[in-house]
């Protein structure tokens, strides 16, 4: 393992610091028990001297890092433990300002339901499924992305498929039943 003394990791820091270590890109959140004022001086004798580099932060998501000849792929792995598990991963546009609506919170309540008329209970219905979860994220302040996690019983793995159309079909359903309120 490199150790931050040797020469060249050093100078990469180094110079990683000169080039992104900026006041215009940071921010900074402090909680305390003390007094506004006093955390407010602490905040400003240490932080004040930070120098405004007007650094301007690159467009990470181009290119773009999923583009749209590599979606539609089915990547298969052999598992390092003894846990067969396929994941559902969908690119979207990025919805991270999107705070009132908050769709990726709203499929992944959908998705990850466990109670009855879920995906899940009709997955362990028909001995396909042990677990499943879901859940997005938001990702370089370009895209956002969902997924389907599914623990598969050896009946589910030997019938992937069956498992794919159930998650679509939900998904259909959910799409044709429209936003509920209720939810929210």
């Amino acid at each position: 393992m490199k150790s931050l003394s040797q020469p060249g990791i050093r100078e990469s820091l180094l110079d990683f610091h000169k080039r992104w270590y900026s006041s215009n890109i940071m921010t900074l959140a402090i909680s305390g028990r003390h007094e506004i004022e006093q955390m407010e001086e602490w905040v400003t004798s240490k932080f004040s001297a930070v120098e405004n580099k007007s650094v301007v932060l690159p467009d990470l998501g181009s290119p773009v890092p999923f583009p749209r000849e590599k979606l539609g792929k089915m990547v298969k792995f052999v598992p390092v433990k003894d846990k067969d598990i396929i994941t559902l991963f969908w690119i979207l546009p990025y919805v991270q300002q999107d705070i009132r609506a908050q769709p990726l919170g709203y499929y992944s309540f959908l998705f990850g339901h466990e109670g009855e008329n879920s995906l899940l209970s009709y997955l362990k219905a028909e001995g396909l499924a042990n677990e499943l979860s879901a859940g997005g994220d938001h990702e370089l302040w370009s895209f956002s992305n969902f997924y389907v996690d599914i623990s598969l019983t050896k009946k589910g793995l030997a019938n992937y498929e069956q498992v794919v159309e159930a998650v679509f079909q939900y998904a259909n359903k959910i799409r044709e039943a429209g936003p509920q309120e209720y939810i929210f």
